[in-house]
This record gives C-alpha cells, structure tokens and sequence, in this order.
C-alpha cells in the first residue's frame, strides 16, 4: 500500500511542479545571535546589506537553516532550531526566508534550486568579501530545505563541512538531478523520520540515520506530519542535550536500507546523530529508538 501511495505522489507532483522568478526581496536572511535571540536582524544577500549587520560575527560559526514548504523563518521548525542551537554554542544562526515561494510544495519544488543559489551567493560574498571562514559553516534543511542545502553547498565556491538534512522530502526528487546526494559536503548527515512517505526513503548521505525506523515515530501512528515534527525536536534535543546534560541519540549500525526499516541492525554503536560536532569518520546507515515524549533520546 505504502508503494502505491508513494508511487502516485510522486508521479503528481513531479508532473504539476512549477516555478517562478524570485524577486530580490523573496529570499530574506534573519539572524539571530545571543545577542538577539528572539528578534532577527533582517538582510538580504548582497555586500551592502551585510555590511550594515550589527551583531553578524566573523569568528564564530554560522548555521544556516532552511525552511520547508508551507513554512517561514518564524515557523514551527525554527522555533525549535534557532534556541536549540543558541544554548549549546555561541554561534550565529542565520534562518533563510523564501517564504514567497514556498506556499505549496509543488512551486517550493520548483523553486527550490534558485533558492539554493540565492543562499549560495550570500554564502560566497562572506567568504570571498568579508574573508568569512567556510569550516564553520553548517546547512541545516528541513524537508525540501534537505535538498536546497544541498544546492547551496554544491553552488558555493568553497566545500561546506557539514549539512544536516531533517527528513528531506521524497516527492519530486526520485530522479531531480539537483536532489541531495554525499558529494553535496565533506560530510552529508540526514535524519530519516517519514521514509516512504513524505520523506525520502533511501539514504542520501554519507551518514543515514532511521530512527524508529525511519518511517512512522513513535506515538504518531500514521499522522506523518507528527512524525515530520519529531525529527527536528530530535535535531534541537541533540543540541541541548551538550549542555544540559542528556542523553545522546547513539545509533546502531546497518548493513543496508532494508535492515535500518526492519530495526534489525545489530552493528556497532558508534555514531551519534546531531549534536555540535562535524561528524569526521562516521558513514553508513545507522538506527535508533526514541521514548515516547521528551527527552527523547535513550543513550
């Protein structure tokens, strides 16, 4: 059943998908520090614009995250990202905004590679202006945003060292020759949670985790978009978990795809997903099981 389902999605999207032209003002970048950590300082991806920034810094990390369809920088999942990530580092976080072309999937589908480009071109006047240090960048997408990291990061003029693509979307994707793949960074992570279904099925990355599965969380049942929203609080609990003292989403190592959907992995724990760190050896497909309700995570 899930086949079919999966298989007559993807055939209408892909066939209704469209994009249009963004305008100069339809991809906003938000910046949120410690210093501001709740009201974004707004700019947009041009060297003047940076130029006025008054608490973007240049020697601290900077994570970028990018919204999915039907979403904006002030959305749900920023709501758990953006705090999640100002608690366990000093860092600027910088939330994309392409909101005008992202109110349903099949123009975010579309408009999903201008939008890689956009973040591109910001990505690249901070390194090639302002002399920005591209080892500390991290992408972090969420559904089609999974995707548009990867363009970004493959249209930058520098490697990106690490992108995490929570849940990235399935539909259109198949075979989109622009999709996430392991060459899109030095290090591709990706959390699958809706694998089949909403989400994209199989790995992506050059680590792979399936949580539950991968395919319907835990307590959700088949309310996708619950299991679409567990990712990310998995992604935020990651991070706080560093300084708060919990436990870490340490994941078992598959042989395959099939073994990670079936939970009957039984290699080395060796891997933890999320977290601060840019991950430097870990590859392969791993799993993990979650608690019900928070913290999440189970050592």
């Amino acid at each position: 059943m899930y086949a079919l389902v999966k298989c007559c999605l993807v055939l209408l999207v892909a066939t209704a998908a469209y994009s249009f032209a963004l305008g100069p003002q339809d991809v906003v970048f938000h910046l949120f520090t410690r210093g501001n950590p709740e009201l974004s300082e707004p700019f947009l991806p041009t060297v003047e614009s940076i130029e006025t920034t008054e608490h973007f810094a240049l020697n601290k990390r900077t994570i970028f995250t990018v919204h999915g369809h039907s979403d904006s920088a002030g959305g749900n999942a920023n709501a758990f990202l953006i705090p999640a990530h100002l608690s366990s580092e000093d860092v600027n976080v910088i939330a994309v905004d392409w909101s005008p072309g992202a109110g349903f999937y099949s123009e975010g589908l579309g408009n999903a590679p201008q939008v890689g480009q956009v973040i591109a071109t910001f990505i690249n006047i901070l390194i090639e202006t302002f002399g920005y240090d591209a080892e500390l960048i991290r992408i972090v997408g969420i559904g089609l945003g999974g995707h548009i990291a990867g363009i970004a990061a493959r249209k930058t003029n520098s490697v990106i060292p690490h992108i995490v693509a929570i849940d990235p979307t399935l539909i259109g994707w198949t075979h989109h020759t622009e999709k996430l793949n392991p060459r899109s960074a030095r290090v591709v992570e990706v959390l699958h949670a809706t694998a089949g279904l909403l989400g994209y099925d199989y790995p992506l990355g050059t680590i792979d985790f399936y949580p539950n599965g991968g395919t319907v969380q835990t307590g959700c049942g088949f309310d996708t978009s619950c299991s679409h929203t567990l990712a990310y609080a998995f992604y935020a609990e990651s991070l706080t978990s560093e300084v708060n003292g919990g436990e870490r989403f340490i994941g078992t190592k598959c042989e395959d795809y099939e073994q990670a959907t079936r939970l009957e992995c039984n290699g080395d724990r060796d891997a933890n997903f999320g977290g601060t760190d840019v991950k430097t050896t870990e590859t392969g497909i791993y799993t993990f099981i979650t608690n019900l309700s928070p913290p999440f995570a189970r050592g």
